[in-house]
């Protein structure tokens, strides 16, 4: 059977290849900034922020008013989920050459798999003070295959100091690297910060002062209210009682512990709580006292800091990217954000500190929202298709036996003839010769081999669905296809040697970290996928 291919897109791919070429660096600057910051926020698409705008008067309106802002911005992989999309903004490399395609993937080992493995999984480094947890808890950056900036950065002075600080371990051992810097990420039902014996071997004074003063006032509060005002309520959707969002039932604004968590469990009422705008609350309080405590910037030193800021990810999946929850967690967040750029300013002081901000990946809107605006969009039951996907597998498999690669191509075509997916590529064809279209080049760029992110790529195929759809059996929505909603992020750069502005020029994320690098006078490896821009300039 001959496999049909959409036309190749010949001028994008070759426009995509030539803007991925290198360019100059900045040139390294006596007066040049003593910190260099990176914030990320989890799953802001990058509409949201324009959307939004008028509602903001903090960190986003400044970054409006003093960044040099990328419009058209993206990852360039297919598999943009959390862990990848972290991974590239920190190493300047795809998927493919940091070995992070996704949050979990199938390892392979030797003629077996092992299933699950976790992006920043490591038996052999505990989560400290929990030694005693199953050893898969273990965290660390050992799936990492490259280095990212702060390693760049302490490898060019062994007095630099690199702290990396995320609601999520996945995001918070990323974005450090290789470096066995401070790296704190929140167990939300134990409603703390940890870190793992790979980095350190005691907490120091101030994290754990952090953890037992500031942490029971964040998850005080038993009730998540709007703080948006009136006039910019319609920026989002009504908040109405619909069926797709939240647990189902409880869907509109006010949300209470009393109502949505079982009483009287604890650890409930933490993953509750730490799934709501107070996780980045929390997060961006941790960072304001490593700065004091570790005097970034406040040195001779250039110092790395990393703010991965999750909770958007948390209000999005559950109540999509235009619900009320996700304009109040914006509002919430630029008042923090603000907070947070007016103490570095103190601190590091103006001009000192350069800033680097986007996102891991986008999301799609929720399919009943697309649907109902005309815009199509469907819902597609998990288990269903699961089902069917497995059949497909054992047809491909009983027509030509055991030959795996023989059986990923029959099983491709069974996907695509039964309307299971838009489109099926084999590793073979991602592994080897010219990509048959512009998706395969994203798919190429999240390919590495023995790692396999689903049951299809287990079996030897990359699959996308179709444009809006959404496989899942729970109400919200999700990411991780290779289409523009889900790869379309900002891209902002803020700081000395930065004059503010706008383009909407293609870029990259993997140009995130070698600008950064560029415009700090780190020299950064040379055989990075991406290349340093010249914001404003």
């Amino acid at each position: 059977m001959v496999r049909k291919r959409s036309i190749c897109h010949a001028a994008a791919l070759f426009a995509m290849l030539i803007a991925l070429s290198p360019t100059l660096s900045a040139p390294s600057r006596a007066d040049g900034p003593r910190l260099v910051v990176m914030v990320t926020v989890d799953q802001l698409r990058g509409d949201l922020l324009d959307r939004y705008q008028p509602a903001f008067e903090g960190g986003f309106a400044r970054l409006y008013r003093d960044g040099y802002r990328y419009s058209g911005a993206s990852h360039l992989h297919s598999g943009t989920y959390t862990a990848a999309g972290h991974a590239t903004l920190a190493t300047g490399v795809f998927p493919s050459r940091s070995g992070i395609v996704s949050n979990s993937w199938d390892q392979r080992l030797g003629d077996g798999w092992l299933e699950g493995m976790y992006a920043v999984e490591d038996p052999d480094s505990p989560i400290l003070g929990m030694e005693t947890l199953d050893r898969r808890q273990g965290r660390s950056p050992r799936n990492l295959l490259t280095t990212g900036i702060a390693d760049w950065i302490l490898a060019a002075d062994a007095n630099a100091r690199a702290v990396s600080i995320s609601g999520k371990d996945r995001a918070a051992v990323t974005m450090a690297g290789r470096a066995k810097a401070e790296v704190y990420w929140l167990r939300q039902r134990e409603g703390r910060f940890v870190t793992s014996t790979y980095y350190k071997e005691a907490y120091p004074q101030w994290v754990q002062r952090y953890n037992t003063t500031e942490m029971p006032r964040i998850l005080s509060d038993r009730v998540w209210d709007s703080t948006v005002p009136d006039r910019f309520r319609g920026l989002a959707r009504p908040d109405e009682g619909v069926p797709y969002e939240g647990d189902r039932a409880h869907t509109t604004f006010p949300h209470t512990a009393a109502d949505e968590v079982s009483n009287g469990d604890a650890d409930a009422f933490n993953a509750w709580a730490l799934n709501q705008p107070r996780m980045d609350r929390a997060v961006l309080g941790l960072a304001t006292v490593a700065i004091d405590a570790l005097d970034l910037g406040q040195r001779s030193s250039v110092d790395f800091l990393s703010v991965s800021l999750s909770a958007t990810d948390y209000v999005g999946h559950g109540y999509g990217p235009l619900s009320q929850e996700q304009l109040d967690n914006l509002v919430r967040l630029d008042r923090e954000l603000g907070a947070f750029f007016d103490h570095l300013d103190w601190s590091v002081g103006v001009g000192n500190w350069l800033l680097g901000f986007s996102a891991d990946h986008g999301v799609v809107t929720i399919p009943e929202v697309q649907y109902g605006e005309g815009l199509g969009g469907r819902r597609i039951s998990a288990g269903e298709r699961a089902a069917a996907v497995e059949r497909a597998y054992a047809d491909a498999l009983a027509l030509v036996g055991g030959d795996e690669d023989r059986a990923a191509t029959v099983f491709a075509e069974f996907l695509e003839a039964r309307g299971l997916v838009a489109e099926a590529y084999t590793r073979s064809e991602l592994r080897s010769g010219a990509p048959a279209d512009t998706f395969a080049v994203l798919f190429r760029n999240s390919y590495y081999p023995g790692r396999a992110a689903g049951p299809e790529s287990r079996r030897g195929v990359e699959i996308r669905t179709g444009v809006q759809d959404l496989v899942s059996d729970r109400p919200g929505t999700t990411h991780g296809s290779p289409y523009w909603y889900d790869r379309w992020v900002p891209f902002v750069v803020m700081g000395p040697g930065v004059r503010p502005g706008l383009s909407d020029r293609a870029v990259y994320t993997v140009d995130m970290a070698p600008t950064l690098a560029a415009l700090a006078g780190i020299t950064s490896p040379p055989d990075r996928d991406g290349r340093a821009l010249l914001p404003g300039r």
